[in-house]
């Protein structure tokens, strides 16, 4: 092996190792339990976060007991709005999202709450957008830890909650104490880190 080669290599290795050491802001290396948390109801109302530093405004609203509907009201995304099924599942149906407009049949399998490390529920998707796109695939919901994340220079105990379907790999750390998101990240597998959005705390 070349003297070039070998410095390329090392230096490709050091940044896989850089990657895997994953977000600074999530200690992961704390030993911590966490009483099974149970889902709180959905606050109506508006929500301020930073995604990739940049400031956002999202409504929320619970629908009933398991559907959620959204909408991106300041930002990037702003008009985009939707319906979820729950606080982990994929849209129903969605507006002006990406130049895109929606819906998904989704099955749901499984509950993921109350929340505990090793809980699991699945979707079976099929969807269809306005652009005559369709597709099938299926998300996997699991509570792979519970970790603590640095928000605003707290440390806040949470659940790490991770999605994964055909394109992305969805990221939520629910907090018990503040019975919301404090943090979520999109990452697609060719376009790498879509969103990452950390809460605004008052």
């Amino acid at each position: 092996m070349s003297t070039i080669y070998r410095v390329a290599a090392a230096a490709a290795a050091a940044a896989v190792a850089a990657g895997c050491a994953g977000d600074p802001s999530v200690d992961r290396e704390a030993e911590l339990e966490l009483a099974p948390m149970e889902k709180p109801a959905v606050v109506t109302g508006r929500v301020s976060l930073l995604d990739k530093g940049e400031p956002v405004v999202f409504e929320r609203a619970s629908l009933d007991a398991d559907r959620m509907s959204g909408a991106w009201v300041e930002g990037k995304q702003k008009g985009c709005s939707w319906v979820s099924d729950g606080w982990f599942g994929p849209s129903v149906s969605w507006e002006n999202c990406g130049g895109s407009t929606g819906t998904q049949d989704i099955t749901k399998s499984g509950d993921i709450w109350p929340l505990a490390v090793g809980k699991v529920e699945t979707y079976e998707v099929s969807g269809q957008n306005d652009k005559n796109n369709s597709w099938k695939t299926t998300r996997r919901c699991e509570v792979k830890a519970a970790v603590t994340v640095a928000i605003q220079d707290k440390q806040y105990p949470s659940y790490e909650v991770v999605c994964k379907n055909s394109w992305n790999t969805y990221t939520w750390y629910v907090s018990p104490e503040l019975k919301r998101v404090i943090k979520y990240s999109r990452r697609h597998k060719d376009r790498g880190l879509v969103t990452d959005i950390v809460a605004v705390l008052e």
